[in-house]
């Protein structure tokens, strides 16, 4: 016991720490201890002494065998040959010793031999060997089994670095394709001899299944293949049940080449029709486990051959019928299996007539099923609200289905049998709200099918609704049937006055009121002649239901010809433009109670402006701009109220934003006052929202007019700069507005380069984006990242022109040094980089981050080269050996201008140091 090394005995206490420790803080401590130990490399020893000693126990085995398969898989690589040999000598040795141990350590000791097998190209055809040694003992089956079910699962998810592509390539053919027919015979000779052991068959089964899915068995070797009918006859027996369901649908699945496979398929297509008296009698028993492995049979089936389904109606219409019974099970996990493939026989269906008539009657069960499946259950109200959630988003993916009917059969059938039930349910002494509402919602959801011109039920449908049952659920779902139909209403404008009725009525009761608010919405939309009705049901609203109903309004209003359009629009923001004033002239004592307020009628105005946005010729007068002109001085007041309130500045802020997006050009006359204004209140305040506007007024007008867009930006920068002094060295106390400023700055950069490369502002940009490397929140830093790709980007092109150069050489070249000077006076930006990939930066902006570098690089090769080198060589914990190959590696792709390259050194080597000395050390520092 003097030779064995400290580290076995510390395992060994970390375990028993990690299963036996009372505290779940050791344990927990214990756990990060074995996490770190299997990156060093001294687990190799310790792994293998574990799985040589007995009386260790089984928890210090299964952790020997999993950092054994660990150690292949990520350090194989660092092992010299003879170490390999090594290793594969001891791991043959301990596989002997294991052959009958616990699964769990037999499984975890065949992946490590895959791995092996995999990587470990000097040990000639593993497959053979392994065979050799356990094939001939029936003991040692089950053991052979596990190697040869994880082999394909894991050469096809391997990750490889020891292993150029064409090396795994080519050993991956040697281990699978070469041995592929060997192995099917081979199961064949196993399965006929195994008798009664199901448990041989299951493992037998599972093989089949690896090597099945590995696609490495050609399907033409199944045809006549014993294992085809053992895996149809396993479907009676319950212990084989769930292996043979996965069994037969992957050989459906391997066969779904038509042309290829027929054989097969006319051998697999006979077992499938006996199962349907198994689905009948599974339906009966209310046997959801075989319900739902036959559903997979079928959906499989009906997926796969679906172009023998439409062109050999009669023959493999039993696949269908199959995937009907299944459809028609109550259980709703069961059910959604069926739905795709629905949709891919209805999306075949249309182009072939005859199929097309042929399948109609399975369709015309389908809505009947459907409808049925949308009843809402009986015991609703003891369900959670995530239980009401699923069930709301699933009725909404049933509703789906229906459209395939409708597809199929035509809007008249579907239409009637809703009507129908409806009909029936309603007339019920009591009735039941389920009932009514169910096929409600199947009219809502076949809407889109509906043709507008429809005259022979939806006309009764709508006379119907009227006469339902007094219930929230059910006048709810009648209101929304309503908004779905309002392309239908426009074509029967009879109706107006009776819908309208019917949705003003749910506004009195609260369970209605946003289903009322939607449907007048849409209604509006369609028809789009029904402004006068809305102004006095806004009076009796407020937040989203306002809202919805203003956006309603605005689309009447749009509709208005542009030569009376000002005046209505005038009509429509009067109000509420006196409703602002007067709130903006309030004093601050009441501001609480306002902001409420505030926010609605600042919302509607924004609404307005989003949706009232008629085309107008440049050089023509714009009708909405006389209406901004007139409420510019009050939203400059109520900024001047309420404009440190982030709650009711956001919506105003965003109100600005919607004038500038929607007129465009037409607001040019505006902007000195809302530059000044936005300056104004961005010094006031601090908040990102008004930076978040000027981007929009940049990227809008920057173009055109550079120097008033750099002067105001750099009116802005005056206050970001004292916010930036102030937070020094915590730019994650601001992100938000850090994120909105950098955005402004890209803006500016991208509507006018050259002139903002040349200002005295984009140095100091510059220091601000160097400073804020250090930041650790996500989209602030992505904001920074891609200004600094926005410069690198407009440059490349520039040096690199795809068509003729825009600029003239002297003033790229001015602009290049402009640039080059900044990394040069920071030439810790590449490091801040990399220590940013290594040591704080989000996993998402990764790709950001190396790309930045990667865009430096093109920029200037030589210099970044250079820049590498001395981010890497100040990293502690980088071997001597792991600095010269990222450095030459970049240095290489650099001067080969394989950028892609560029990009990939330096993602690989900063991924592997997070993951050897970052990571281990982030874990302990948690204690």
């Amino acid at each position: 016991m003097a030779t064995v090394p400290p580290e076995f005995q510390e395992t060994i206490n970390a375990l028993n720490a990690l299963y036996n420790a009372p505290s779940n803080s050791a344990k927990k401590e214990a756990n990060r201890w074995l996490e770190d130990f299997q990156a060093k490399p001294e687990a190799w020893q310790i792994a293998v002494m574990l799985l040589s000693t007995e009386a260790v126990g089984l928890e210090a085995q299964v952790f020997g065998a999993q950092t054994l398969r660990r150690k292949i898989v990520d350090d194989f690589q660092d092992l010299d040959g003879a170490s390999r040999e090594q290793l594969q000598s001891s791991l043959l040795n301990i596989s002997v010793q294991h052959r009958s141990s616990p699964k769990v350590v037999r499984t975890q000791l065949c992946l490590s031999l895959a791995a092996l097998a995999l990587r470990m190209l000097e040990w000639e055809q593993p497959v053979r060997h392994m065979i050799n040694l356990y094939g001939s003992n029936a003991t040692d089956l089950p053991y052979l089994l596990e190697f040869l079910t994880v082999l394909p699962e894991d050469v096809n998810d391997s990750r490889c670095p020891n292993l150029t592509d064409e090396e795994y390539r080519n050993r991956a053919d040697e281990l699978l394709t070469r041995n592929a027919n060997e192995i099917l015979k081979m199961l064949v000779l196993f399965m006929e001899g195994s008798g009664g052991d199901t448990k041989l068959q299951e493992a037998v089964f599972k093989c089949f299944l690896s090597w099945l899915r590995s696609g490495d068995i050609a399907t033409s070797s199944l045809s006549k293949n014993p294992l085809l009918a053992f895996s149809f006859k396993a479907l009676q027996m319950p212990e084989l049940f769930d292996t043979a369901v996965d069994v037969v649908c992957e050989l459906i699945y391997q066969t779904k080449d038509i042309e290829e496979s027929m054989p097969v398929i006319e051998e697999i297509y006979p077992n499938l029709l006996p199962l349907r008296r198994e689905i009948v009698q599974s339906l009966e028993d209310d046997n959801e486990e075989n319900i739902r492995g036959y559903c997979k049979i079928f959906v499989e089936a009906g997926e796969c051959y679906l172009s023998l389904v439409v062109r050999h109606t009669d023959h493999f219409r039993g696949i269908v019928e199959g995937i009907a019974e299944c459809t028609s099970f109550h259980d709703l996990d069961v059910v959604p299996m069926t739905f795709r493939f629905w949709y891919q026989l209805a999306d075949e269906l249309r182009k072939n007539e005859d199929a097309r008539l042929k399948y109609q009657d399975v369709y015309e069960k389908l809505v009947d099923v459907m409808i049925k499946h949308l009843h809402y259950p009986d015991d609703m109200d003891s369900w959670s609200a995530k239980q009401r959630d699923d069930f709301k988003d699933f009725r909404h993916v049933m509703g789906d289905v229906l459209k395939d009917c409708c597809l199929i059969l035509g809007s008249r059938v579907p239409l009637g049998k809703a009507y129908m039930k409806i009909t029936e349910a309603a007339q019920k002494a009591p009735p039941k709200w389920q009932e009514v509402e169910a096929p409600l919602m199947a009219l809502r959801s076949m809407g889109a099918q509906v043709e507008p011109e429809e005259n022979e039920v939806l006309p009764e449908i709508m006379k119907l609704l009227s006469q339902l049952p007094d219930h929230p659920k059910i006048k709810y779902a009648a209101t929304l049937v309503i908004a779905r139909y309002g392309n239908w209403t426009d074509k029967h404008p009879e109706f107006i006055e009776y819908q309208l009725k019917f949705i003003s009525s749910g506004f009195e009761n609260e369970d209605v009121v946003a289903a009322s608010a939607l449907a007048l919405k849409l209604l509006c939309k369609e028809c789009s002649t029904l402004h006068g009705f809305f102004m006095n049901v806004t009076q009796k609203l407020k937040g989203l239901d306002l809202w919805e109903v203003t956006e309603a309004v605005a689309h009447v209003i749009a509709a208005v010809p542009n030569a009376e359009l000002a005046q209505v629009f005038r009509m429509f923001c009067a109000p509420i433009a006196q409703q602002l004033a007067i709130l903006a002239s309030k004093t601050a004592a009441t501001q609480e109670e306002d902001i409420p307020l505030i926010i609605d009628n600042i919302t509607q105005l924004k609404i307005f402006f989003e949706t009232v946005n008629p085309q107008v010729a440049p050089t023509d007068a714009h009708p909405c701009i006389p209406i901004v002109q007139e409420l510019w001085p009050i939203m400059d007041s109520l900024a001047d109220r309420i404009g440190a309130v982030d709650e009711a500045s956001r919506p105003l802020a965003g109100c600005w934003r919607s004038i500038v997006i929607s007129y465009r050009t037409h607001y040019a006359p505006l902007l000195p006052v809302t530059m000044a204004r936005l300056i104004k209140s961005f010094e006031q305040t601090g908040l990102g929202q008004y930076l978040w506007v000027s981007s929009r007024v940049v990227r809008e007008f920057g173009e055109q007019n550079p120097g008033a867009a750099l002067q105001f930006v750099n009116g802005l920068s005056a206050s970001m700069w004292q916010i930036l002094q102030k937070y020094a060295g915590q730019f994650d106390e601001i992100p938000d507005v850090v994120e909105d400023y950098f955005n402004l700055v890209s803006d500016t950069m991208v509507a006018c380069p050259r002139e903002y490369l040349h200002s005295t502002l984009f140095p100091t940009v510059f220091e601000a984006m160097d400073a804020s490397l250090t930041l650790k929140e996500q989209y602030s830093l992505i904001a920074v990242l891609r200004h600094g790709r926005i410069l690198l980007d407009h440059l490349n092109d520039l040096q690199h022109p795809r068509d003729s150069p825009s600029q003239s050489p002297s003033l790229t070249a001015s602009e290049a040094a402009i640039v080059k000077g900044q990394f040069e006076a920071h030439d810790a930006f590449v490091a801040k980089l990399v220590q940013g990939l290594i040591f704080h930066f989000p996993p998402e902006v990764h790709g950001d981050a190396v790309g930045l570098i990667k865009a430096l690089a093109m920029f200037s090769p030589q210099e970044t080269v250079v820049w590498y080198g001395k981010a890497v060589s100040a990293l502690e914990n980088a071997t001597p050996n792991e600095m010269q190959k990222t450095v030459s590696d970049f240095s290489a792709a650099a001067a080969e201008a394989n950028w892609n390259k560029v990009r990939s050194a330096v993602h690989d080597f900063t991924t592997v140091y997070r993951r050897k000395n970052v990571l281990p050390r982030s874990r302990s520092s948690k204690k």
